[in-house]
């Protein structure tokens, strides 16, 4: 059976015995929104996307959205949906620094994320 723990993780109590995403450390589950929001097809599916891009960041290392879409396994608009998603405060109120990898002429950014201990 499909169940949520205090942090909104939703798992299976019949495979896992403690939250695999407690487990991993994953941020509390927020609730997402948008006018093509439905959390009936969208909420599992948005809320690992934001856990892979956490757990993927975390480290405080910088990098640009190939290689975070390739750390994640996520397509490149969700990576960066969700970082921007990791600043808000229902998401954590973490930090997301940006800066430009190489010659700023060529467009090319990388990120880092600083988590919100708070």
């Amino acid at each position: 059976m499909l169940v949520k723990c205090e942090k909104g993780h939703p798992y299976s109590d019949v495979t896992h015995k403690d939250c695999p995403g407690c487990l991993r450390d994953d941020p509390p589950v927020a609730h997402f929104n948008g006018s093509d929001y439905d959390p009936k097809h969208d909420d599992i599916r948005l809320t690992g996307q934001i856990a892979r891009v956490y757990q993927c960041m975390k480290d405080g290392r910088w990098r640009t959205l190939d290689e975070l879409a390739a750390g994640t396994g996520d397509p490149h608009a969700s990576v960066s949906a969700q970082l921007r998603h990791l600043r808000k405060d229902r998401f954590g109120s973490h930090v997301v620094e940006k800066q430009p990898r190489g010659d700023r002429s060529h467009g090319l950014f990388e990120y880092r994320l600083i988590v919100n201990e708070g």
